[in-house]
């Protein structure tokens, strides 16, 4: 997406979000929509499988709608929080045995230290500036178990959902004169292992895997993060 923002998306800013996806009137939200179910979804059941053990207790920081882990509830201990309240109802509608849903915010969480075997989330962290995703690491870290691992789904500058949502953007700027923007500002598409290396480094944490693939024909950087000590 081009940013035509400085400051990162607020409570407002993400319910207009997932009311335009929750109504399904506007295209690009049931394309949106179809990813997320078809494609995003097998990549985060793959991944979450590798590296937690059935019955692990897992925070989905920053959950959305909800459509990419219906299934992982079937086999994982799932808290999920959100700052929007349109989307946490949408969660509740594709979860109706969920119990636990929460809104939240991802700087200051509401559950005690240490209460998690794993943390993640989805295109969340682009959203942050570049001090908001050191306290945001530094937050989930402290719900984390000692032992515990968080895996982000980051989507990187170069990837290929990044590309085609700018041509998209230039179409209609250039095109259409339409100043478009199709979802909240990115401020911080990943760039480089060097720059992740540093936020994880003032957070205390590791990057022990860093993994770009077909698997979600390229649109995440899976970036998996453990506790320095």
């Amino acid at each position: 997406m081009v940013n035509r923002q400085d400051t990162s998306p607020n409570s407002s800013d993400w319910d207009h979000y997932w009311k335009q996806q929750n109504l399904g009137q506007r295209t690009y939200g049931l394309i949106a929509n179809f990813y997320r179910k078809f494609i995003i979804r097998r990549t985060l059941n793959h991944h979450i499988a590798k590296l937690y053990s059935p019955n692990s207790v897992l925070l989905h920081a920053g959950s959305g709608s909800g459509e990419v882990d219906v299934e992982l509830t079937e086999t994982f201990r799932i808290t999920a929080i959100d700052f929007s309240t349109n989307a946490l109802q949408t969660y509740i509608d594709c979860h109706p045995n969920q119990s636990v849903v929460a809104q939240a915010d991802l700087f200051c969480l509401p559950f005690q230290d240490a209460s998690f075997d794993g943390v993640f989330n989805l295109g969340v962290m682009e959203h942050f500036n570049d001090e908001e995703i050191v306290r945001a690491l530094i937050e989930v870290k402290r719900v984390l178990k000692p032992n515990g691992k968080i895996i982000l789904f980051w989507p990187p500058i170069w990837g290929l959902s990044v590309i085609v949502l700018h041509l998209v953007h230039f179409v209609f700027l250039k095109v259409f004169k339409k100043d478009v923007n199709l979802h909240p500002a990115e401020l911080n598409l990943l760039k480089s292992k060097k720059k992740l290396i540093q936020w994880c480094s003032d957070a205390n944490l590791r990057v022990t895997k860093f993994k770009f693939g077909p698997r979600d024909f390229f649109t995440h950087q899976i970036v998996v993060l453990t506790p320095q000590n």
